[in-house]
């Protein structure tokens, strides 16, 4: 017979105290190097960084750009009240770039995110329709310089809590016995396909799952149970309402995910220094595709963006 799902509760606890554990580990020189330059840029209205991504995935390669969210009291705090207060609210969170040198004196460059710290834990406890924000912090990550350990441990629970969402969001699309590789690659593949993306979704999310196995065997158990002698745990078989309504919103994720990324991709060249160049040296690095760009589209991006974007479109940077 079938058990029931462990309560939520008690599953988010197990969740976290995997969450903590990785918590305990060292951030990489040159995230750190990063992370104190970005405060120094923006001074003691940064609460708390969430390192992510391919930089921490590839910690030693010097030429990865360093990828972070950076949690703030609030919006105001950093851009005033001017209108990119006003996007970042509507449209979160703000992009940035900066270049520094580490401790070594190479250089290192990062695109960081700036979200309140209310934003934050809002949406990724699965207040955001979107799964761009729960989802990816469902991945490893790392927190960092934290001004408080009440900040780190709310932190821990936001991030316990994307796991148990996006969990819980995921599994009325699966059934029966499989291995947590098979649960999670098809999870995360179909975040993924949210996004306007250069990988394929499901290879990009093979990947992720691959080079972190241990990581996520560890927090399937902690949602499902032990695995068996065969290595696979057991998803109750939804039933065909539960079943339709999770297809129904993924499928709803994907139609108003990929514009939306347009549009903060359009924000991003827009908002900051150096937008444009970001986005085209990621859509490089993911799919090895790249264009020229000419004084008049660099400084009119938002004016040049449907051009530039068919452009890239063609030569299949992105699906």
């Amino acid at each position: 017979m079938t058990q029931p799902a462990p309560p939520s509760t008690y599953r988010l606890a197990r969740v976290r105290k995997v969450i903590a554990a990785e918590q305990a580990a060292t951030p990489p020189p040159r995230a750190q190097d990063m992370a104190d330059a970005i405060r120094a840029k923006h001074g003691d209205t940064v609460q708390a960084f969430v390192f992510y991504g391919s930089g921490l995935r590839e910690a030693d390669n010097i030429e990865k750009m360093l990828d972070y969210y950076v949690l703030t009291k609030s919006y105001k705090d950093i851009h005033g009240r001017g209108p990119k207060a006003f996007a970042s609210f509507a449209l979160p969170p703000s992009v940035h770039y900066l270049e520094a040198a580490d401790r070594d004196h190479q250089p290192m460059n990062s695109k960081y995110s700036i979200v309140s710290l209310p934003a934050f834990t809002r949406r990724v406890s699965g207040g955001a329709r979107e799964p761009m924000i729960w989802a990816r912090f469902s991945q490893p990550c790392l927190i960092m310089s934290c001004q408080s350990e009440d900040i780190r441990a709310r932190l821990i629970t936001g991030l316990a809590q994307a796991v148990l969402h996006f969990a819980d969001q995921a599994s009325p699309l699966m059934s029966g016995k499989m291995t947590p590789h098979a649960f999670w690659a098809r999870a995360l593949s179909e975040s993924y396909r949210t996004e306007l993306r250069a990988e394929r979704p499901l290879e990009r999310a093979t990947e992720i799952v691959d080079r972190y196995a241990d990581r996520y065997t560890a927090l399937a158990e902690a949602l499902f149970g032990d695995v068996d002698e065969h290595g696979r745990i057991h998803i109750s078989h939804p039933s065909k309402l539960a079943r339709g309504r999770a297809r129904w919103r993924w499928a709803t994720r994907r139609w108003v995910g990929k514009p939306a990324t347009a549009l903060r991709v359009l924000k991003a060249a827009f908002t900051f220094d150096g937008g444009l160049d970001y986005v085209l040296h990621k859509l490089k690095s993911h799919s090895d595709v790249s264009i020229e760009i000419t004084p008049s589209q660099r400084r009119h991006p938002i004016l040049w963006s449907p051009v530039l974007a068919y452009k890239l479109w063609r030569r299949g940077a992105f699906r």
